[in-house]
């Protein structure tokens, strides 16, 4: 029986999730084969729900199907990042607006609190990756229209897997730090005025510096 045997409501769920939760962290990576035969050996499960959770993860644009080998993992290229970037823009932009009345003070002091932990303390990279996770979902979890939540989501995923491209080496994983708490502190401060017209100008030049960032990392790592 597989090491990573999962254990949910059915092997299918079970392994979308475990695999799709890979792909988002780049444990693996753009263009990495994934082997139906392998995958239901490491997992311990029949090839049929590994069939099940690729078709799945294509729906979802993770992964891309390979005839007679399975699929692999979707690659990505400078359009990528500027489709996704540009639909944050748009969604997130929106749904801040939408929601600066509803975010609570509460939020708000927790985030601060770890975002000056981040300036002024030795680095953390999972405190890291969770702040930046709450920041933005902060921006669509009060909001009610199910359908836009769920397109942010799924829209923010995808970014999440792009944006570690730009953490691959400690001197542009150090200056995207610094680059990312500053954006983020000077959100939290317009958050704090209640002024969407303050809060949506901010944000958007964040998301248009963070492609900015992603985009020069993709292209120093195609020239390696």
């Amino acid at each position: 029986m597989g090491k990573n045997k999962v254990v949910l409501r059915s092997a299918r769920d079970a392994l979308f999730i475990a695999l799709k939760e890979q792909i988002l962290v780049n444990n693996l990576k753009p263009d990495e084969l994934l082997q139906i035969e392998r995958l239901a050996e490491e997992y311990g499960v029949s090839a049929t729900p590994v069939r099940e959770a690729l078709v799945k993860l294509e729906a979802d644009g993770l992964v891309t199907q390979v005839l007679n080998k399975g699929a692999k993992v979707s690659s990505i290229s400078e359009e990528d990042v500027k489709n996704v970037w540009e639909m944050r823009r748009l969604l997130e932009s929106y749904a801040a607006r939408e929601s600066i009345s509803l975010i609570t003070a509460e939020e708000i002091d927790s985030l601060e609190k770890d975002i000056l932990k981040l300036r002024d303390s030795e680095f953390d990279n999972a405190l890291y990756m969770d702040v930046d996770n709450r920041l933005h979902e902060l921006f669509f979890l009060h909001l009610t229209n199910n359908l836009l939540k769920d397109s942010i989501r799924s829209i923010h995923e995808l970014s999440q897997r792009i944006r570690y491209i730009a953490e691959t080496s400690k001197q542009m994983h150090e200056k995207v730090i610094q680059d990312v708490t500053q954006e983020h502190l000077s959100i939290i401060i317009s958050l704090r005025s209640r002024n969407a017209e303050l809060l949506v100008p901010l944000l958007y030049t964040h998301l248009l510096n963070g492609e900015k960032r992603t985009l020069e990392a993709l292209r120093k790592n195609q020239k390696k």
